[in-house]
C-alpha cells in the first residue's frame, strides 16, 4: 500500500480537487489510484501492490453491504490468523486490505492488529470517520480541520492540495525540529493547524459534526507476563522476520553490516531464494559498505553497494525535500532514497530494514550512559529536558539570537517545546508504571519518541521509489518481548568512559550465526561525511530572501558559511532553509536542476555500483 487521502463535511471538495490530492502523494508507481464518494465522506488511494496484487485489492474497499470502506496504508502481518477469527465469510481477494476492512466492520479493535498501518475507515451506518495508526508509529497520518469539514491525508502535502488550506509554518513545530530534527512529535508538526495521528492512536469523527472534538482510543503495546530468556528473545525476532517476509512480489533486504541487519539478512537469506542485499556509503573499503560486503559474502547473498558522492548527494538531498515537503531528518535518507531506488530498478517492490532494534533493546549506549550519570547526580536535570538539552542540534538557548524576529518573540523561551519533552518523557514514565527505573523511562522515551522519527525516515525515502519499507524489529509482539527484560539484561553500561555492552540478548541468541566482527563493530551513525558536502545547498538556497523569514540573515551566513565546520547548526538550518523555498519561495525545482547540472559536470554518473 502506499498512500491514501480523504476529506469529510460539507461541501465535499469537487472530483477533481480529490485526484489531486491523491496525485499529490509520492508515489508515481504504475499501481492503481482510486477514489470513493459517498454521503459527506470521500477517499481517495494510491496503491503500490504487495498483497494480491491484482485488481481484487485496489483501494478504496467497500464492505460488501457497503457499511464499511477503507483506504489503507500498510501491511498486516497476522491477517491469516484474524480471518480464521472471521469464520464463515465469503472473501473475495487474498488481499490483507480486505481482512482488516472485514475485521473492523466485524467490531473487532485494533490491538489484535499485527503490523503497520495509516487506516482512514468510513462507517457509512454509524456515519463516522476513524483515522488510526500503528502502536509504534511505522507509517504517518496527519490531518486538518475546516469550517464544517476534517481534510486527512498520510502526506502532508495532499492536505494542502485542498483549496481552503494553505501551508504556514507553526513557530513550535520549527523550534521543535531545530532541537531534534523531528519534522512531527506526538501530534505537532511543521505546519499551523495540520496534526499528527499519534502512535497507537485512533481518532473517530463525526461525519455529520466534523468540528466536534474526536473520540480517541490508545493501543498500547503489551508486555510479555513473563521475562524471556535470551533464546525465546532470539525465536521472537526470528518469528517477526519470518512473518515480514510475506509477500506476492519481490522482496530484498538493507544490509549495513550492523548487528540488527545481519540477523534480518542471516534469518531472510535461510528461506528466500537468491535474497539480494543492497547497502550505501562513500567508500567501498570501509565502513557500512566494507562491513556489509564482508557479511553478504558469509551468507551467500547477491550484493550490491551504492557508492554516493556530493553532488549526487545534493541533488537527491533536495529533490527529497521538493517532493515530500519536509525537510530530512538525518542525512541517511539521501541513502536509503538511492537504496530503494536502485532495488525498484532490480525488480524489488519490498525490502528489510534493522530500524527498532536500538530502541526496543537499548542499543544508544551513550545517550544511556549520559542519562544514567544525570539520574545518579545530586541535582539531576528533569528526564524530559535532559533529553532535549544532551541531544540538541540547535539549543533553546542560541534560538532568540539564531530566529528571525517575529519568530523568536513565538519562541520564546523555549517553553513549547520543553513543555512537548517533558510530557511525552512523563507518559513513559506512566506506561511503566512506580516500579520502573530512570534509564528505563529514558529507554521507553526512546521507543516513544526516536523510533517514530526512524521509521518515518525509512517509509518517506523508500516511498518516493515505491518501495515498501518493513522493519522486523519495530513490530508489536518484538516490543512486547523487549518490555518484559529488566534494563540490567539489555544494555551494561560502562563506567568511566568504559565500552558498554548492548543489546545483550540479541547478541546472546545469535551468537552462534553472526560473525565476530560484526557483535564487536562500533555503532556508527552516518553512512556519508555529509559535514562535508553541505557546501552545496548552502550556496544555493543559504541567502535567499525566504530563509530570511525564519533566521536572522547575519547568524544564518555565519552558521552556513563553512558547514564543515558548523555542521550541528548547518545541518538543520539548512534543510528548514530548503523546506521554506520549497513552500514559500521561488520552488527548489530550479535549485534541484542546478545540482543536477553540478552533478552531470562533475562525474559521467551520478552514482556508481560495485
Amino acid at each position: 500500500m502506499c498512500g491514501l487521502t480523504g476529506v469529510i463535511g460539507s461541501p465535499l471538495p469537487t472530483e477533481r480537487t480529490l485526484v489531486s490530492m491523491r496525485d499529490a502523494l509520492t508515489h508515481r508507481g504504475p499501481d492503481d489510484a482510486g477514489l470513493w464518494i459517498g454521503d459527506g465522506a470521500a477517499l481517495a488511494h494510491r496503491r503500490l501492490a504487495v498483497i494480491d496484487p491484482g485488481p481484487a485489492g485496489h483501494q478504496p474497499m467497500a464492505t460488501p453491504d457497503a457499511s464499511h470502506v477503507i483506504a489503507y496504508n500498510g501491511e498486516i502481518y497476522n491477517d491469516q490468523e484474524l480471518r480464521l477469527k472471521l469464520a464463515g465469510l465469503t472473501w473475495r481477494s487474498a488481499c490483507d486490505t480486505e481482512t482488516l476492512l472485514r475485521w473492523l466492520a466485524s467490531g473487532g479493535g485494533w490491538s489484535e492488529v499485527r503490523g503497520m498501518y495509516a487506516v482512514a475507515v468510513v462507517d457509512t451506518h454509524r456515519r463516522t470517520l476513524t483515522l488510526a495508526r500503528d502502536p509504534l508509529g511505522i507509517k504517518p497520518l496527519y490531518w486538518a480541520r475546516l469550517p464544517g469539514r476534517v481534510v486527512f491525508a498520510s502526506e502532508p502535502q495532499a492536505l494542502f492540495e485542498h483549496p481552503e488550506l494553505s501551508p504556514r509554518p507553526d513557530p513550535l513545530g520549527v523550534s521543535l525540529y531545530l532541537s531534534s530534527l523531528r519534522p512531527a512529535m506526538a501530534s505537532r508538526t511543521l505546519f499551523q493547524g495540520v496534526c499528527a495521528v499519534e502512535p497507537g492512536q485512533a481518532l473517530t469523527f463525526s461525519i455529520d459534526d466534523p468540528s466536534a472534538q474526536p473520540a480517541v482510543s490508545t493501543t498500547p503495546i503489551a508486555v510479555v507476563d513473563q521475562t524471556l530468556s535470551d533464546h525465546e528473545v532470539g525465536s521472537c525476532v526470528t518469528g517477526s522476520i519470518v512473518a515480514h517476509l510475506r509477500s506476492d512480489v519481490s522482496l530484498c533486504a538493507m544490509l549495513s553490516g550492523g548487528l540488527d541487519s545481519t540477523i534480518i539478512a542471516l534469518e531472510a537469506a535461510g528461506r528466500v531464494a537468491g535474497l539480494r542485499t543492497y547497502c550505501a556509503g562513500a567508500d567501498a573499503e570501509s565502513g557500512d559498505p566494507a562491513f556489509a560486503s564482508t557479511v553478504a559474502s558469509r551468507l551467500g547473498t547477491t550484493h550490491r553497494t551504492l557508492l554516493l558522492d556530493e553532488p549526487t548527494f545534493t541533488r537527491e538531498w533536495l529533490d527529497t525535500i521538493d517532493r515530500t515537503g519536509l525537510p530530512l531528518s538525518t542525512p541517511n535518507e539521501v541513502a536509503i532514497r538511492l537504496i530503494a531506488r536502485a532495488m525498484r530498478s532490480d525488480g524489488h517492490v519490498v525490502t528489510l530494514s534493522g530500524e527498532g532494534a536500538d530502541e526496543l533493546f537499548a542499543g544508544y549506549d551513550r545517550p544511556l550512559a549520559a542519562a544514567a550519570a544525570n539520574a545518579s547526580a545530586a541535582a539531576p536535570t528533569s528526564g524530559g529536558r535532559f533529553e532535549l538539552e544532551s541531544n540538541a542540534w540547535v539549543p533553546s538557548d542560541l534560538k532568540p539570537a539564531l530566529l528571525a524576529a517575529e519568530l523568536a518573540s513565538e519562541v520564546g523561551d523555549d517553553a513549547g517545546v520543553i513543555d512537548l519533552f517533558e510530557s511525552q518523557f512523563s507518559l513513559g514514565v506512566d506506561e511503566l508504571g512506580s516500579d520502573a527505573s530512570e534509564i528505563e523511562a529514558h529507554l521507553r522515551f526512546q521507543r516513544r519518541v526516536n523510533l517514530p522519527a526512524l521509521l518515518h525516515r525509512l517509509d518517506t525515502s523508500t516511498m518516493l521509489e515505491s518501495v515498501e519499507g518493513r522493519t522486523p524489529f519495530a513490530d508489536a509482539e518484538v516490543a512486547a518481548c523487549a518490555a518484559s527484560i529488566p534494563f540490567a539484561r539489555l544494555c551494561d553500561i560502562a563506567q568511566d568512559g568504559g565500552r558498554s555492552r548492548t543489546k545483550l540478548p540479541l547478541r546472546s541468541a545469535f551468537a552462534a550465526s553472526v560473525p565476530r566482527a560484526v557483535m564487536r563493530r562500533d555503532k556508527s551513525s552516518f553512512p556519508v561525511p555529509f559535514d562535508a558536502w553541505m557546501g552545496g545547498v548552502a550556496s544555493i538556497v543559504g541567502g535567499s530572501e525566504t530563509s530570511w523569514s525564519l533566521f536572522q540573515p547575519a547568524m544564518l551566513r555565519a552558521a552556513t558559511a563553512d558547514p564543515g565546520r558548523t555542521w550541528h547548526l548547518a545541518w538543520p538550518l539548512l534543510n528548514l532553509c530548503a523546506w521554506a523555498e520549497r513552500w514559500w519561495g521561488r520552488g527548489l525545482a530550479s535549485a534541484v536542476d542546478q545540482a543536477r547540472a553540478a552533478s552531470i559536470r562533475g562525474t559521467a554518473e551520478s552514482s556508481r555500483f560495485v
